[in-house]
This record gives C-alpha cells, sequence and structure tokens, in this order.
C-alpha cells in the first residue's frame, strides 16, 4: 500500500510530469539535468514514469553543461557505438537553454514554485563557463584566463 502510495506521488510530481512532456532534444536534457539533481532518484523516477524501463541506452548525455568559449552550452555524449564525444554544442547559448525549458515550462502549466525548482535544477546542471572573462588583463600576474563556476 506504502508503495503505491509513493509511486502514485513520485508520479504527480514535477520531475515525472517533465520526463513525460519533455520531447526528443529537450528530453535527452532534462534527463541529464535531473541526474545531476536527484542521482539516487532517478530509477525509481524513470521506473515509474515508464514501467516497462530497464536501462538507459546510447546514445545519451554523460556528462553536465558546460559553457564553452563561443557561449554554447556543450555536453559529453556516449554514442551508440558506446564512444564518448567531448564537448558536443547542444545549444548555441544560456538563451536557448533557457527558453527550451522555459517552453517546457509553459507547456506543463508550472506552478511557480516547481518552475523554480526546475530552472534551479537547470542552473546547477551547468557546472562550468569557459568564456573569457571580459575583465582578464594579461598584464597582470594574478588575472585568470577563465571564468569557472
Amino acid at each position: 500500500m506504502e508503495t503505491t502510495r509513493l509511486a502514485f506521488d513520485l508520479r504527480a510530481s514535477w520531475q515525472c510530469r517533465a520526463l513525460l512532456e519533455a520531447r526528443h532534444h529537450t528530453w535527452c536534457v532534462l534527463l541529464s539535468v535531473l541526474s545531476h539533481t536527484y542521482d539516487e532518484a532517478m530509477l525509481p523516477l524513470l521506473q515509474v514514469a515508464f514501467p516497462n524501463f530497464a536501462s538507459i541506452a546510447a546514445p545519451f548525455i554523460c556528462s553536465a553543461g558546460k559553457i564553452d568559449r563561443t557561449g554554447a552550452i556543450v555536453v559529453d555524449i556516449v554514442e551508440r557505438s558506446g564512444t564518448i564525444s567531448r564537448d558536443v554544442a547542444i545549444y548555441e547559448s544560456e538563451i536557448h537553454l533557457r527558453d527550451d525549458f522555459r517552453r517546457l515550462a509553459d507547456r506543463m502549466k508550472l506552478d511557480d514554485e516547481d518552475r523554480i525548482e526546475l530552472f534551479k535544477c537547470v542552473q546547477r546542471w551547468v557546472v562550468a563557463d569557459r568564456r573569457l572573462d571580459p575583465t582578464f588583463d594579461r598584464k597582470d600576474p594574478d588575472a585568470k584566463r577563465f571564468v569557472l563556476n
């Protein structure tokens, strides 16, 4: 009885609803975002969302997001062959990432609290910013060339 109640609550969560609502590219990124934040809960979440779920099949994102020097969001991807492609651009910019998840939140009609939690997860998922520091001074020996979050 308790397991049924837990599964019902999990299925009603915004995380489960997002997995069911997201499509294609957004679904792959969302899976990585949720895995980054809810590592321990991912298997039960996926089993509740997709009753016949066994495991993730390649290709899939195997890293958190990073902002590269051009401002694109890049990730590492496990290809069907099992090889890992490093720093694959999946969004042109932070704005494209934000807008993609904003559209998802709008389609789901998330309330303010759930929307804030979703975007906090997305924000935590982007773990590094490799753009050049605009205040970088080559003459300063203590200056850092890259800004890392």
